[in-house]
């Protein structure tokens, strides 16, 4: 189906925390209202707890593909999934 003029994707952000307390890796995922400012927002996020890494992936590829999503980013075997990026992701 092809997008109409002027409307912009939807985004999915999913959040990878390192949960000290519990010593485990917590997945949640952020479905609505993400926009530019909160993106912004949780690289600060990142930057001050290298522990929190957030990912950004479109809405209809997480419909489609989000539990394997959520399996990759938890187990950091995302390398050659290029529906997925990393939010505030050191280039190198």
């Amino acid at each position: 189906m092809a997008r109409r003029k002027g409307q912009q994707p939807e985004y999915v952000v999913i959040c990878r925390e390192f949960n000290r307390k519990m010593a485990r890796i917590d997945i949640t995922v952020i479905d609505s209202g993400v926009t530019e400012q909160l993106m912004k927002g949780l690289v600060m996020l990142h930057m001050r707890d290298p522990h929190k890494r957030y990912f950004l992936t479109n809405k209809k590829d997480y419909q489609k593909y989000g539990a394997l999503m959520k399996k990759q980013i938890e187990t950091m075997s995302i390398q050659s999934n290029k529906k997925i990026v990393e939010l505030g992701g050191e280039l190198g």
